[in-house]
């Protein structure tokens, strides 16, 4: 069930400082941006629960810091196993608000 959007932050703010970390319906959840688009996905990495907040992002591939598995943030896909799906969620963008929908 659709729930109605929640703000969890600014492009402004997710441009200078990094990912917005946030809770939308009892879920945590973050904010990438990736190829210049915010992306929202689960909050801990799928593989051990590593906090994807400090993970590195190189295009639209986002590598967890603990053990190095990598997702791909436009389909939730991971490299090293391809049944794990890394949780993503409904973005939209009104002027520089930034809305995340679960």
């Amino acid at each position: 069930m659709l729930q109605s959007s929640v703000k969890v932050g600014t492009l402004s703010q997710l441009r200078e400082s990094g990912p917005i970390k946030a809770k939308v319906a009892d879920k945590r959840v973050l904010v990438f941006l990736a190829e210049n688009e915010p992306v929202a996905t689960q909050a801990r990495c799928p593989h051990a629960h590593g906090p994807l907040h400090e993970g590195e992002i190189c295009g639209t591939v986002l590598t967890c810091p603990w053990h190095g598995w990598s997702f791909d943030l436009k389909s939730g896909e991971c490299e090293e196993d391809p049944d794990l799906l890394l949780e993503r969620f409904s973005v939209t963008v009104e002027g520089d608000d930034i809305f995340v929908s679960i």
